[in-house]
């Protein structure tokens, strides 16, 4: 079941080729541990694929990284498997071919997903464009900040959409359980809601 789940959402994938509009992020990426593939948008499939034509297909690691230098590429493939072995955050500069001069210089950060036996399910990061004059006027502690709250965003939209099929099962034990976690989702959205207001005041 999980196999076909990863699937589904690799057909659903191109919506990751969106123009990326967070100041400072060049490119996502998604990773599969089960068959070894990413899923790239399209500013991460043209600057680590070569080809943006790449995004939102699921690529094993060399095609995924055929745009890179072959030690960028052994370093970010390393830095992934060993995240998925040992660790859960993906953390590698990467430096990539540029059309208009010098190589640029990404920031690859990404973490690792696990599941209740811990074993890794799924992986996810961005590029940051160290050039890009949006990183200059946010720290990166600011766009993990932001990639984390997008995370939990998520999380609520795909449990608020479990709640309704839950409902449809009439099961009030797994009512319970889901409402927990709609619990807690709720308090980390309005904690960020406080942290933004304290730092405008």
């Amino acid at each position: 079941m999980k196999r076909r789940r990863s699937e589904a959402r690799y057909a659903t994938a191109p919506g990751l080729a969106g123009t990326m509009t967070t100041p400072g992020i060049a490119g996502t990426w998604e990773w599969d541990p089960a068959t070894g593939c990413f899923i790239l948008d399209e500013g991460a499939a043209e600057l680590m694929a070569g080809d943006a034509g790449l995004a939102g297909h699921p690529l094993r690691g060399e095609r995924a990284t055929a745009g890179l230098d072959a030690s960028a590429a052994a370093r970010f493939l390393g830095d992934v498997r060993h995240a998925a072995g040992q660790e859960d955050d993906v953390a590698v500069d990467l430096w990539v071919p540029s059309l208009s001069g010098p190589k640029r210089r990404l920031l690859c950060r990404g973490r690792i997903h696990r599941d209740a036996r811990q074993h890794p399910v799924r992986g996810e990061g961005k590029l940051i464009d160290t050039a890009d004059p949006g990183v200059q006027a946010r720290t990166l502690h600011e766009l993990e900040s932001a990639a984390a709250a997008d995370a939990v965003d998520e999380a609520a939209e795909l449990i608020i959409a479990a709640r309704r099929a839950i409902d449809a099962s009439g099961k009030p034990r797994l009512r319970q359980l889901v409402d927990v976690l709609l619990l807690e989702i709720a308090r980390e959205i309005a904690s960020r809601s406080s942290d933004v207001d304290r730092q405008q005041h």
